[in-house]
């Protein structure tokens, strides 16, 4: 596996929370309109008949177009997905020594600039670029070797 193709990976983990947290936003936004049992509830006072659907859970069940069950559906199923392999790549992370896992994680996980990590770290800039390029490189033997990391498809940038 390429350094490349690391980065790419490192880069979609650090974006997997955000893309749960936006489904989950979705789902929730989702239910609320179709899920909403106000629309279910006979509230003109009068007696109904039986005869009908007349469990109001029953109604709104009923009233869901299927697409809407379909997509609120793929996006749990996303959801678990993307909570595996960030678990993946996570103990994949975690293999790396003290060093390593610093550098990693300040340059692509939180941001930094070179000087910033650099003084956190307590490495010149240039030791820390060479640091990621051996880690990159045993991380790249790693996901290559991880079947869960090998065989998942991520996004194109």
């Amino acid at each position: 596996m390429k350094q490349e193709r690391v980065i790419a990976i490192l880069d979609f983990y650090r974006d997997i929370d955000k893309t749960v947290t936006m489904n989950e936003r979705v789902i929730r936004n989702l239910e609320d309109q179709y899920y909403s049992t106000l629309g279910a509830v006979n509230s003109d006072g009068m007696p109904h008949g039986k005869g009908g659907v007349s469990n109001p859970v029953e109604r709104v069940v009923l009233n869901i177009p299927q697409s809407v069950s379909d997509t609120i559906a793929n996006m749990r199923r996303e959801n678990e997905r993307l909570t595996a392999i960030k678990g993946e790549i996570l103990s994949e992370l975690n293999a790396l020594n003290y060093r390593e896992k610093a550098v990693i994680y300040g340059f692509y996980i939180d941001g930094l600039q070179w000087e910033r990590l650099s003084q956190r770290v307590n490495y010149s800039p240039r030791q820390c670029r060479n640091i990621r390029n051996i880690a990159l490189d045993r991380l790249a033997k790693r996901f290559e070797q991880n079947k869960q990391i090998s065989r998942y498809v991520f996004p194109e940038k």
